[in-house]
């Protein structure tokens, strides 16, 4: 290896020699692998059962509203309690849950009940991914590390989505929902074995214990420091807008062509996630500066493959724009990264959650609304997703207005 590359793979290396940190990834890798299956089976379960592509898109966008208010209201909680032990506590609780929905699965229960238990199962997800997410700056303090840690992640988190997908279609095609949905709860035992073995505790971040009244202010207390910064809140708004058009070939990908074939339908599912989990792995060998100059330009250039699935091309066409559009996404990670870094370890948890969902509304809108596109005639699958692609393009031309390019220098 020259000498360039060893300083570009130094900070993965260093990142993969901190026990906690390896502990940390290997856990996300288990948990969220479990939380796709279960998305996957649930939507696959409900396109069987009403052969119609809104519901299967609505099924995945009900695995992102309790994002929306969860996220925002819960993770506090991460700064109010010990993070390990709330990655813990969250473990053993969609364990129980992903358990119950595979029982359901087999009943034949009506459909309702079973969204309801993909929601608790949802809700246990934001303050775990609080909780994670607040914990590597403690574990990794040095900000190059940092941020080739959140790569990492970012990269796990994003093949988890392609193996979850490709491998969850599969194992529903071969051994029904139940049984898949009972694996899925196996993930959460392993992901629960592994932070108690690897991750050390650490005194709470802020005043311990939380009320109603407590988990109201901080919402409030996390909102006025995100959108009251002038970085925060364009990085914020370019998260959120992002949303918009990320996720919209996910939300036709199983419905992309009619009778198409589980696998062949998961495997479009997983482009997006696996183009953005290459981008995840390469950008951090970018210097974090050029990063955030790159922040727009990625953006409107992540458009221009949705925009051109509007000529409807065959599904490998499709995957392969998909997987472009995917790659150049990669600069969601350079968002994240810069938000946790600017916020204090005490109210880490709160402006995340707030951060967090937002994404996660603009994401279940948009998996609801492009789905709901794909079911129109004179429409279709296809040029939903060009349709979302334009109105990402919108979207950076207004921000671009707005940048604050001056602030961000200073910090970079």
């Amino acid at each position: 290896m020259s000498d360039r590359s060893a300083d570009e793979a130094g900070p993965y290396r260093r990142v993969l020699a901190n026990a906690e940190a390896r502990g940390l990834l290997v856990a996300q890798g288990a948990s969220e692998v479990g939380d796709q299956v279960a998305r996957v089976a649930i939507a696959l379960l409900v396109l069987e059962r009403t052969d119609s592509a809104f519901y299967a898109a609505l099924a995945l966008a009900v695995a992102y509203l309790p994002g929306i208010a969860g996220v925002a209201v819960l993770g506090s909680l991460a700064d109010r309690y010990p993070r390990r032990a709330l990655l813990l506590r969250c473990d053993l609780g969609r364990a129980v849950v992903i358990g119950l929905l595979a029982v359901l699965a087999l009943l034949d229960s009506p459909l309702w009940a079973i969204f309801g238990l993909l929601f608790l199962n949802e809700l246990l997800v934001a303050p775990f991914g609080a909780a994670r997410a607040s914990l590597y700056p403690e574990v990794l303090p040095d900000p190059s590390t940092y941020v080739a840690a959140q790569g990492l992640s970012r990269t796990i988190h994003l093949a988890t989505q392609v193996l979850g997908a490709i491998v969850g279609a599969a194992v529903v095609g071969l051994i029904g929902v139940p049984m898949a949905l009972a694996l899925d709860a196996l993930t959460f035992l392993v992901s629960f074995a592994i932070i108690r073995a690897r991750v050390q505790p650490r005194p709470v971040a802020d005043v311990p214990g939380t009320s109603l009244r407590r988990l109201v202010g901080d919402l409030g207390d996390g909102a006025r420091e995100l959108l009251g910064d002038p970085v925060r809140r364009a990085l914020a708004l370019l998260g959120w807008g992002s949303a918009l058009f990320l996720v919209a070939p996910e939300a036709v990908a199983l419905a992309y062509r009619p009778g198409l074939p589980e696998v062949v339908g998961g495997a479009l599912l997983a482009a997006v996630p696996a183009g953005s989990a290459v981008g995840a792995f390469l950008l951090p060998r970018v210097p974090l500066r050029e990063q955030v100059r790159l922040l727009l330009p990625l953006a409107a250039a992540s458009c221009l493959p949705l925009f051109a699935t509007s000529v409807d091309p065959p599904p490998a066409v499709a995957a392969a724009l998909w997987f472009l559009a995917g790659l150049l996404q990669a600069y969601v990670l350079t968002v994240i990264a810069v938000i946790t870094v600017v916020t204090s370890r005490a109210r880490r948890g709160r402006v995340l959650g707030v951060a967090s969902s937002g994404f996660s509304a603009a994401t279940a809108l948009s998996f609801a609304l492009v789905g709901w596109l794909a079911t129109l005639p004179s429409v279709g699958p296809a040029r939903a997703v060009s349709l979302a692609g334009a109105a990402g393009l919108v979207m950076v031309a207004v921000l671009r207005a707005l940048w604050p390019t001056e602030a961000l220098d200073r910090l970079f």
